[in-house]
């Protein structure tokens, strides 16, 4: 195989790896083990595309960096379909081989603070669902990604900056709005994610975690009653406006 041959793990690694962190004592112990199992090539699936050599993502303390990392994974693994982007095995390649620095540093596992759970939400991933494919370390910063890039920068805050990941940093910028905004339904329509986020984007109280939560929760008691995947982006910044918490003026 080329040295830059897109791989996934085989489910036969993904029970070795199971098994191990079931049986391992500390987290020394499981990366060492791990190492192992993801590099016997009997426990890795050779894919049909060579993406080449990844750039180096950004390992700086702290959530921010992924602002820059998520572009930088999107653009590394392409417009992948659903069906491939939701397959755990590849995340789990990308985590342990691909992106391990990265995921030791932004993910780190220390002894005592439940290092295991750790490992099956941020590396590992079980069986794929939209709370668990935007909470693991690799796979948030591709989907994320996918449902904000703006490649025509045919949007508002794209268009204002010449960035066509502006709406996917506007996502990282705070930790919190990830939850909010891509672990329910809605958060699967882009026009709806943009249009949050272009009323984020003004600042103040409107980006504040509070603010945000209780938007997305009022725009999700109105989709379980009504299909707003069919709204324009003035309808859905009608939606926004009349959903949004009261903003307080300024004192």
């Amino acid at each position: 195989m080329e040295n830059n041959q897109a791989r996934a793990l085989t489910y036969q690694a993904l029970v070795e790896l199971k098994s191990t962190l079931d049986q391992a004592e500390s987290p020394e112990d499981f990366l060492a083990h791990a190492e192992s199992i993801v590099g016997r090539p009997e426990n890795q699936l050779a894919l049909p595309i060579n993406l080449g050599g990844p750039e180096r993502l950004n390992t700086a303390p702290g959530s921010g960096q992924d602002m820059d990392n998520a572009p930088l994974v999107y653009e590394y693994l392409g417009a992948l379909d659903r069906a491939n982007a939701s397959d755990r095995r590849l995340w789990t390649f990308l985590a342990f081989s691909t992106y391990r620095d990265y995921m030791e540093k932004r993910w780190p596992l220390y002894e005592g603070r439940n290092w295991k759970s750790r490992v099956e939400t941020r590396w590992m991933m079980g069986g794929p669902n939209r709370r668990r494919l935007t909470r693991h370390g690799i796979a948030r910063l591709w989907w994320i990604s996918s449902l904000t890039h703006d490649p025509k920068r045919q949007h508002l805050l794209s268009q204002t900056s010449g960035d066509p990941f502006a709406y996917t940093r506007e996502v990282f910028r705070n930790e919190d709005r990830i939850n909010s905004l891509f672990e329910r339904e809605a958060g699967a329509i882009p026009d709806l994610v943009r249009s949050v986020l272009e009323h984020v984007a003004q600042g103040g109280p409107h980006a504040r975690d509070e603010h945000v939560r209780a938007l997305m929760e009022e725009i999700t008691l109105v989709y379980g009653y009504r299909d707003i995947s069919y709204l324009d982006r003035d309808n859905l910044r009608s939606l926004i406006a009349t959903s949004a918490p009261t903003v307080a003026p300024a004192e």
